[in-house]
């Protein structure tokens, strides 16, 4: 009862002081403006933590998925093959897919150790690569670009391919380059080929949805569907090869 007399007294005090009634109302929006702040700050706060846990999380299934399988034929151990990747977890700031050449934008830059030419991908697969780095920011050529050109290949064969995209679907790229010899159906996992510096070997990018031979007859163009969403990507990781400058000195010395 006291709480409702109060509020009768304060009603009838404003209603016949009218600066006391703006004073009023304007000190009770900055009270109500200061409590949801408040609140707001413990949401972003626990919202925060709880994307850290994830981004963790997803970082560990990354690392185990991405580089702690081993190449037939090689006598390397997986443990071994850890230490040539390092990935730096990052988050998206502008995504776009609906242009012809699209672009990401991360949260990551030189101070991070992100450069140019280094991969991005997600837990669900490949994204693209760094396109250009500044001190706190880059831009991710997304591989919705009509320019990319990524090198991938049929898992369970060595038949090696270029993913590449022909700007019209979002969820869906193409392969080429699969000679009609390779034994393609639909279904079939699309990941990529590690014959670069840039991606290491066995990242997941979509399945063949469809195929046809070309007009020459000898290639098949084959449509894959992405296992990402390229609309709603989620965080990312920057993939970092410790060993893209000794490779890089080694292919240039092969080529002279």
């Amino acid at each position: 009862m006291f709480w409702f007399y109060l509020l009768i007294g304060i009603g009838l005090t404003t209603s016949q002081n009218l600066y006391f009634k703006s004073s009023y109302l304007n000190t009770s929006g900055q009270i109500s403006g200061g409590i949801h702040l408040f609140f707001s700050g413990i949401g972003d706060y626990f919202s925060l933590a709880a994307e850290n846990k994830f981004l963790s999380e997803q970082n560990k299934v990354l690392l185990e998925r991405l580089t702690a399988l081993e190449k037939p034929g090689l006598n390397q151990n997986p443990a071994e093959l850890k230490k040539n990747f390092e990935y730096i977890n990052g988050r998206i700031l502008k995504n776009s897919f609906t242009g012809l050449d699209n672009y990401l934008t991360l949260s990551l830059g030189k101070k991070d150790s992100v450069f140019t030419d280094m991969g991005v991908v997600n837990e669900k697969g490949l994204l693209g690569i760094i396109e250009f780095s500044g001190n706190s920011f880059s831009t991710v050529q997304s591989i919705l670009h009509s320019k990319s050109k990524i090198n991938v290949k049929v898992k369970g064969t060595d038949y090696f391919g270029s993913l590449i995209w022909d700007g019209k679907k979002p969820n869906r790229v193409q392969l080429t380059d699969i000679p009609d010899l390779a034994p393609i159906k639909k279904g079939d996992t699309i990941i990529s080929g590690g014959m670069s510096s840039i991606f290491p070997e066995n990242i997941l990018v979509g399945t063949v949805e469809d195929f046809e031979l070309t007009a020459a007859k000898n290639y098949y163009l084959i449509q894959v569907r992405l296992f990402n969403d390229m609309q709603n990507i989620g965080p990312v990781y920057v993939i970092k090869n410790r060993f893209k400058k000794e490779i890089k000195a080694v292919e240039n010395n092969s080529d002279e």
